[in-house]
């Protein structure tokens, strides 16, 4: 397993370059992970040009960033085996209901059963989004962005209207229950995301200063 790059070692507008890059491809990454060698790709490239005294204006990627970083998660996203699509799936559904259970474990004392089906829907649009561009070699990180919005966005509208119609979405799971159903997606989401790291060398790609 690689370590991330040391990014003290770039520095002004190389160092700019880095994190422009860095923001393109987490506007073109559906998934929260990433492997760590398009991370080391990208900071070899910048750091060889600061070592070679090359102009960042004249960095191929600068030239074209958008169409760089797609064909980058492209060229990754062709790569990936069905096992671990999987993998990524459970570890997705399993820190989505981990974080928002976790929620209304200390806000509501037990678990709704709204926030369980949000969840799955959540988790089926997710699903279906990134099976589908996956396959696209070219995609607009505005419609990635918007989707994503989506995603998260409609099934809790759909839930607060039903809640209103239908009582029994508004129940609560006791508490004992609910911290166990805490606790279990919590242990699930991080052995998926260890096996992840270890076998794949994927992390969870977050934007670093």
């Amino acid at each position: 397993m690689q370590s991330r790059p040391n990014i003290s070692l770039l520095k002004n507008n190389y160092l700019e370059t880095y994190h422009a890059i860095q923001a393109c491809l987490m506007q073109h990454n559906f998934s929260l992970l990433l492997p760590r060698n398009i991370e080391k790709q990208i900071f070899d490239i910048v750091l060889t040009a600061q070592n070679q005294k090359v102009p960042t204006k004249k960095l191929e990627c600068n030239k074209d960033l958008d169409k760089f970083c797609n064909k980058l998660i492209y060229e990754y996203n062709s790569s990936v085996s069905a096992i671990q699509q999987v993998l990524e799936g459970i570890f997705t559904f399993s820190i989505l209901v981990f974080f928002f259970t976790l929620l209304d474990v200390l806000f509501e004392k037990g678990v709704l059963m709204s926030t369980l089906i949000t969840c799955i829907l959540i988790s089926i649009g997710y699903f279906i989004s990134n099976t589908i561009l996956r396959h696209k070699e070219t995609s607009s990180s505005k419609l990635r962005s918007l989707l994503i919005f989506g995603i998260v966005l409609i099934p809790f509208m759909i839930m607060s209207f039903l809640k209103t119609k239908i009582p029994s979405l508004a129940v609560t799971f006791p508490f004992l229950d609910s911290l166990v159903l805490t606790l279990v997606t919590g242990v699930i989401s991080f052995l998926s995301y260890s096996i992840l790291s270890k076998k794949y060398d994927l992390f969870i790609f977050i934007r670093r200063k």
